[in-house]
């Protein structure tokens, strides 16, 4: 995590559940649970504006408190297995791994939020996922 001055209106835990719950949701919408960066960022953005986040504008949206809290969007997907990152040149995406997701443990308790316990290596991404 990234250190940082800023006071935010919301405890860590409930930007966690936020975050994670309002992804998931996007992700489940959209054909085949993959969605462009651009796109899973603007939708997050878009969904979450009913949150006061923070009592300056510039910093009422958590893709900027994940930016600030987490070095970028991308580092935060990146450390939670059941998001996928796809790279095509120069265009990135995300992908939700709906089977490593436990709903009911999305409420930050510093605990691990997936089924496996070990690393899963995945040969081929095809349709069963």
């Amino acid at each position: 995590m990234v250190q940082n001055n800023i006071k935010w209106n919301l405890t860590f835990e409930k930007c966690f559940e936020i975050i994670h719950l309002t992804l998931i949701d996007i992700l489940t919408e959209s054909k085949d649970g993959v969605r462009n960066i651009n796109d899973l960022i603007r939708m997050l953005n878009s969904r979450t504006k009913v949150y006061k986040l923070h009592n300056y504008r510039k910093y009422n949206s958590f893709s900027k408190y994940l930016k600030i809290e987490y070095g970028g969007f991308l580092n935060f997907i990146e450390d939670y297995n059941f998001y996928g990152v796809i790279k095509n040149d120069k265009d990135i995406s995300i992908k939700l791994y709906k089977n490593l997701v436990i709903l009911d443990d999305l409420k930050y308790t510093g605990k691990r939020l997936t089924k496996d316990s070990e690393w899963i290596f995945i040969d081929d991404l095809g349709d069963e996922l």
